[in-house]
């Protein structure tokens, strides 16, 4: 689906993120955000928590907890609308702030009791009222610092060339698969929440991705597809990907079949009730199941319903 020329900057892109697993900036695929947590850690010397304790991404030597969101910005606009902060859970939040190339700019500190109702606006008018470091005053190891910078012209480089859209690497890899496979239209309307992509026939698609490969850094099998409660499209389709960002699997499943949306195990492509497979996976855990063969009428199978009948 991929130019030789894509997947060369996949390949690379691939390779510097490796980099940054190898030197402990980041252990999953949210980039950004590990990036920040890991450029807030080492400057104050904070020891990063494990990825399950709530609302903190890292604790000071006299135990004050620390939050860490981190933001790419342009042209200097540090307005940044946090919502849904839980914090009561820590004491301190972070706010790193990136170029495109992820040299820190600033970090910012945020008491958490001037957090009102889980809520913080900062614009222009009232940054300065906040605490604030310099960029050049951040210090972080050379080494890292050079990967961080690699990893950003790799990621750059998917911009240029279209195959990403968002800093959602990761997902945006998976909708350009699945469109271009599907023959689906996009969503346009980044804020349309559940609905990733469209067909001419009227079906709506949310489109979950996740990489997928044997390493030693993840455990594969716990992956998971959350926040998937409620949602309006007819089908879910799920992407893995390898290592290299390739396409490794595709699956179709009527949404409503879902036994638990809220938090799935990827083994969904499993058990769900209508699934089909639309590219066959390597992953010994993730099975094939019946074909995918075109979708001939407008609506979703039912629980009730036979799924060979409706897609």
């Amino acid at each position: 689906m991929f130019t030789k020329e894509q997947e060369k900057l996949l390949n690379n892109f691939a390779d510097k993120s490796d980099q940054l697993f190898d030197l402990g900036v980041i252990a999953t695929d949210s980039f950004t955000g590990e990036i920040g947590e890991y450029v807030v850690c080492k400057h104050f010397n904070l020891k990063k928590s494990n990825r399950v304790t709530q609302a903190v991404d890292g604790v000071s030597e006299n135990g004050e907890r620390y939050q860490v969101k981190a933001k790419v910005i342009s042209k200097n606009n540090f307005s940044y609308n946090l919502k849904d902060l839980e914090h009561n859970l820590f004491d301190t939040l972070a706010i790193v702030y990136f170029d495109r190339l992820y040299t820190p700019l600033k970090i910012i500190i945020v008491p958490s009791k001037k957090i009102k109702n889980g809520e913080l606006k900062i614009t222009a008018s009232t940054i300065s009222t906040f605490e604030q470091i310099d960029g050049a005053k951040i210090k972080i190891p050379t080494k890292a610092k050079t990967a961080i910078n690699e990893f950003a012209v790799a990621y750059n480089s998917l911009e240029e060339s279209e195959i990403i859209r968002s800093r959602r690497i990761v997902g945006d890899i998976g909708e350009f698969y699945a469109c271009r496979k599907l023959n689906l239209n996009q969503s346009e309307n980044k804020n349309e929440k559940g609905i990733d992509a469209r067909h001419e026939n009227g079906l709506t698609f949310e489109i979950k991705t996740r990489r997928v490969y044997e390493s030693g850094r993840r455990v594969s099998e716990t992956r998971r597809l959350n926040n998937l409660v409620g949602k309006s499209a007819d089908y879910l389709i799920v992407v893995t990907l390898d290592r290299s960002f390739k396409c490794a699997g595709m699956w179709l499943i009527p949404i409503q079949n879902l036994i638990n949306p809220k938090s799935a195990n990827l083994k969904v492509v499993n058990s769900t009730l209508g699934t089909l497979n639309i590219i066959p996976s390597k992953i010994s855990w993730l099975q094939t199941g019946d074909k995918f063969k075109g979708f001939e009428l407008k609506k979703a199978p039912t629980k009730s319903n036979s799924p060979t009948k409706r897609a």
